[in-house]
């Protein structure tokens, strides 16, 4: 089973590419998407719609709300307390991680720290609302 981050950091890249090779036959596996809890789904659905810009793609007002073709949920979380955050990345591509961060900058999102090289492309980081990481990647 593949760990968490590796399955997240995955999300919104075409995930026929990284599965099709892995496994085939009518009991393959594959991943259709991750459930995120969050405590304010309006709050989440505002973040990831206006300040990243991703594109809603379904929603239940208040109590979920999917984006990307549905690949990313996020739901009320309905437990006590604060759902942990820990050992989570979701991993967003982009074409220019510099025009990202300059997009998001504009948007008034909290930079922590600017574009940086990482493995063979650039990346940086910043947190959601709710605390969860997101690590925006790829081309300068």
């Amino acid at each position: 089973m593949l760990p968490r981050a590796a399955i997240l950091a995955g999300l919104l890249f075409p995930l026929t590419a990284t599965v099709a090779h892995s496994q085939s036959g009518p009991g393959a596996l594959q991943v259709r998407h991750v459930h995120i809890w969050v405590m304010d789904v309006n709050r989440t659905k505002a973040f990831y719609q206006d300040k990243l810009g991703l594109k809603v793609s379904g929603e239940r007002p208040g109590q979920s709300v999917e984006f990307e073709g549905g690949s990313l949920w996020f739901g009320k979380w309905q437990g006590s307390g604060k759902p942990s955050t820990s050992g989570i990345t979701i991993g967003i591509g982009a074409a220019s991680v510099q025009a990202a961060y300059d997009a998001l900058k504009q948007k008034g999102v909290d930079l922590p720290h600017p574009p940086a090289p990482v493995r063979d492309e650039w990346h940086f980081m910043l947190h959601d609302p709710d605390g969860y990481e997101i690590e925006i990647e790829g081309g300068k």
